[in-house]
């Protein structure tokens, strides 16, 4: 179906590895930030989960133009290939999703992360067109300020430039500001 996305790929297993090597390398697992962007948010949080059920604490993630579950994304891209899985009964499609690996549920992983106190940061725009508002992953976390222990901020209020809101966020003030204020976070602590 989509050979590169689903979970029994290496995509994750890569990104695990080159975490695994800095902390190898003597790299403090709290100062590793993982960041996601659209499906890259898929990846930040399998791996997130990954380290979080090795009780490693990371540093933070940050997840801009991301889904909340692949599921309900199908139900709402605005592509037509995936029109016809969105007629399906939510557990057909599900099953579905799961026999392919393509059962990615950010919402899920969080929330079931046991790691307590690592920072995440959500940046969404209510503009998006590739991935509508109900899909988002801020609409899904949103009334959750402290996810299992881990403080959550929610950015959805930017204002950007020109008309691709999905990409524009890389380009952001506010993903700036939050990087740098996650950075800054770890840094202080270091010097505590």
């Amino acid at each position: 179906m989509i050979p590169f996305l689903n979970k029994d790929q290496k995509l994750f297993k890569s990104s695990i590895e080159q975490i695994d090597q800095l902390i190898y390398q003597g790299v403090k697992p709290e100062n590793i930030i993982l960041f996601g962007h659209s499906f890259g948010g898929a990846v930040a949080s399998e791996v997130s989960r990954h380290f979080a059920n090795r009780d490693v604490k990371l540093g933070g993630i940050v997840f801009t133009s991301t889904f909340s579950s692949f599921h309900t994304a199908i139900e709402h891209f605005p592509m037509p290939q995936t029109k016809i899985l969105s007629i399906l009964p939510l557990f057909l499609l599900k099953r579905i999703l799961k026999a392919f690996a393509l059962d990615f549920d950010i919402a899920d992983n969080l929330q079931k992360s046991q790691n307590e106190k690592t920072p995440i940061v959500i940046i969404n725009h209510a503009r998006d067109t590739l991935i509508p508002l109900p899909a988002q992953l801020v609409n899904a976390i949103r009334g959750d300020q402290l996810l299992n222990g881990n403080p959550i901020k929610i950015r959805d209020d930017l204002f950007i430039y020109g008309d691709d809101p999905h990409n524009s966020v890389l380009d952001s003030g506010t993903l700036t500001e939050e990087l740098r204020e996650m950075v800054l976070s770890k840094v202080t602590s270091r010097t505590r």
